[in-house]
């Protein structure tokens, strides 16, 4: 492959974010956190009718869990757009989210009100795994 030919695939697909959402920017998704993990519970050769960014989000979070950060960074979609598409993808039951455990929780943080090292733990786990 050359570089022009990655350069004719970026070009290829441009559309708005707007147009992948039908509009919408954050609707019930506001409060889903990035680092969400994402898994498919729906057989991804049998969903029909999605578009393609919903078809990638559901092959990508096929077999093993994705955040909702790592699927904005896959997709090259933003943020907040995924974070839609995701909230629509659960809301069809093509989806599992599991947000349990984010820095906001009462439960990562210790007796005196810091962070808890398990917390931490899970954060310099996730940053060797990359």
């Amino acid at each position: 492959m050359t570089h022009s030919d990655v350069h004719d695939d970026d070009e290829a697909y441009t559309v708005r974010p707007y147009a992948v959402t039908g509009g919408r920017v954050s609707a019930a998704s506001k409060d889903l956190p990035m680092e969400a993990l994402v898994e498919s519970s729906s057989d991804v050769e049998a969903v029909r009718g999605l578009t393609p960014e919903k078809r990638t989000i559901l092959q990508l979070s096929t077999g093993q869990y994705q955040s909702v950060a790592e699927l904005s960074a896959h997709t090259r979609l933003p943020l907040g757009v995924v974070r839609v598409l995701v909230t629509d993808l659960a809301t069809e039951n093509h989806l599992i989210i599991h947000t349990g455990g984010t820095a906001d929780d009462t439960s990562t943080h210790d007796a005196d009100g810091g962070i808890s090292l398990s917390l931490l733990e899970s954060v310099l786990d996730g940053i060797a795994a990359l």
